[in-house]
């Protein structure tokens, strides 16, 4: 037994080492490519052979994911299996990074791209589902939405509409996370202890996929209300799940609410929207941010006299924030450019949820609730995250950061353990002030 134990743990542990050795050489392949590309020379190097053109690369990665993939299946390496795979997905930011540093975007490389990336994450999919690790139907089911998406839906596109055919952000989310999740299988195959939730993230990428595909169907204009309209479901559900008691999953329904948020104020702004967007917009957050946590704070506090005041002051609180940004933070001249006057909803949503899930202690609760009551309608300064802190985190570093917070987030649905969410939303919270201020700061000086 004891020979045995020995074994199971050095094949874990190595297991472990080539993922963690094959995620360090994709990063370092990646960040060279980004240091490159930022000097003149290094661009101009780039932009002179044929081989680093983005759709040589685009179609190259394949070729090297599919070697990959046969070299882990079928010669059982598995290290260089991992490792091709790795670095191939990490071509996949590589050949986007080149056709827009370079200037070399063309229609066929926003054709291919979407194609190239199906032909990567696939195959793997389909045989981590033959040896028992991803459900088969589910695979299939993915399957054919893709093949739908990339032939059916783009013909009617192309027949009938002028509508662009490249990668949406849902898209894009889907491929990561496919990519995630087949790494995330080489690490349960590798006898590694960890909760199984390969179902819920199938689930996620077969709706990803959905997505991306009616949303090609629809005018970019309207890409910014749609969004609203699905924080505003969220936090519909929101409401729904703390009325039965599931305050995790309510949590879960606003934490994805606030993920609709940061896309729809970017795409208004490069794809314009209607007219009522904004209040589209603002409605939703409200709901969202205000409403739901509010309802939160009141029946988390058994529906005392106190519980009740704070909770309807924090969502009043979120209503004037909210109507002082459409009616005059707007338009306010005196605000930088990507600050806001006052805490964000969506962070006073996070801390308000946190604290709910936290702390037993109702006082404690009650406490945190009155402050962030009080930043909210402060005239503190905030950068906005999406505009700000999120254009300058390193794209490898974000599809990292992006693994993490998925398996978390499907560990958190299976286990369900409250606590473990209110830390982590307090915590990001705090990150989140940490790194608003420092910033408003530097640009003070």
């Amino acid at each position: 037994m004891a020979s045995a134990g020995f074994v199971l743990g050095a094949f874990t542990l190595d297991r472990l080492i080539i993922i963690i050795t094959s995620m360090l050489v994709s990063l370092f392949v990646y960040m060279g490519f980004v240091i490159t590309l930022n000097t003149k020379k290094g661009t101009d190097f780039i932009g002179r052979h044929w081989f680093f053109r983005p759709n040589v690369v685009c179609v190259f990665r394949v070729f090297i994911g599919l070697a990959g993939t046969l070299l882990y299946f079928v010669a059982d390496r598995q290290f260089w299996g991992i490792l091709l795979f790795a670095v191939s997905a990490t071509l996949d930011g590589v050949d986007g990074l080149i056709a827009r540093r370079c200037d070399m975007v063309t229609p066929l490389g926003e054709e291919i791209d979407p194609l190239c990336d199906k032909a990567t994450y696939m195959p793997p999919m389909l045989f981590l589902a033959y040896d028992g690790l991803l459900e088969i139907r589910l695979i299939w089911l993915l399957f054919l939405i893709e093949v739908c998406g990339q032939f059916l839906v783009r013909y009617i596109i192309k027949r009938f509409t002028r509508f662009s055919v490249q990668a949406n952000n849902f898209g894009k989310i889907k491929a990561v996370l496919c990519y995630a999740l087949i790494i995330y299988c080489a690490l349960l195959e590798g006898a590694i202890k960890m909760p199984d939730f390969t179902e819920q993230i199938l689930y996620l990428c077969i709706i990803l996929s959905i997505a991306s595909s009616a949303f090609k169907l629809i005018s970019n204009h309207f890409y910014a209300d749609i969004l609203s309209i699905l924080n505003l479901f969220c936090g519909l559900v929101g409401i729904y799940e703390i009325i039965e008691g599931k305050y995790v999953f309510a949590s879960i329904a606003i934490l994805t609410g606030q993920i609709f948020d940061l896309f729809d104020g970017r795409m208004a702004e490069k794809h314009g929207g209607t007219k009522f967007g904004p209040w589209f917009d603002d409605i939703a957050d409200m709901v969202s941010f205000g409403i739901c946590p509010g309802l939160m704070v009141m029946l988390h506090g058994g529906l005392k006299i106190p519980a009740i005041v704070l909770g309807a002051g924090y969502s009043l609180a979120v209503g004037f924030r909210l109507w002082r940004y459409l009616m005059r933070d707007k338009y306010d001249k005196t605000l930088p450019p990507g600050s806001f006057n006052g805490l964000p909803s969506p962070a006073g949503a996070m801390v308000a949820l946190g604290a709910c899930l936290f702390w037993k202690n109702l006082w404690i609760t009650w406490s945190v609730i009155m402050i962030t009551s009080f930043l909210l309608v402060s005239h503190l300064r905030f950068v906005h995250f999406g505009r700000v802190i999120l254009r300058r985190i390193p794209r490898a570093i974000m599809v990292i950061f992006g693994f993490v917070i998925v398996f978390i987030i499907a560990y958190l649905i299976k286990a369900k353990n409250p606590q473990m969410l209110g830390a982590i939303l307090i915590l990001s919270f705090l990150i989140y002030v940490m790194t608003s201020r420092s910033k408003i700061l530097g640009r003070a000086q």
